[in-house]
C-alpha cells in the first residue's frame, strides 16, 4: 500500500497545482479582458468627442500663436519715456 499511497499523493499534488495553475490563468484572462475594456472606452470616447478635441487644440495653437506674435512685437519696439507714451510719440 506504501507505493499506491505515494502515487495518490504525488497525484493529488499535479491535480492541486494544475488547479492552481489555472486558476492563475483565470485571473490573468480576466485581468486583461478589463484594460481590454478600459482601453476600448477611452478610444471611444476621444472618438466621440473628435470635434471639441479638435476646436479646443486649434483654440490653443491660435492662442499660442498669438502671444508668440504679440510677444515678438512688444521685444521689437523701442523703449519711450513717460511723457512720449503719455502723448503718443508726438513729443
Amino acid at each position: 500500500m506504501g507505493a499506491a499511497e505515494r502515487t495518490a499523493e504525488a497525484s493529488s499534488a499535479v491535480v492541486h497545482g494544475a488547479a492552481e495553475r489555472v486558476q492563475a490563468g483565470r485571473q490573468a484572462v480576466i485581468a486583461a479582458t478589463g484594460q481590454a475594456v478600459a482601453f476600448a472606452k477611452t478610444a471611444w470616447t476621444v472618438i466621440a468627442h473628435r470635434k471639441a478635441l479638435a476646436a479646443g487644440l486649434g483654440a490653443g495653437l491660435s492662442a499660442l500663436g498669438a502671444t508668440s506674435y504679440l510677444a515678438g512685437r512688444r521685444a521689437g519696439r523701442r523703449t519711450h519715456g513717460p511723457l512720449t507714451r503719455l502723448t503718443g510719440g508726438r513729443i
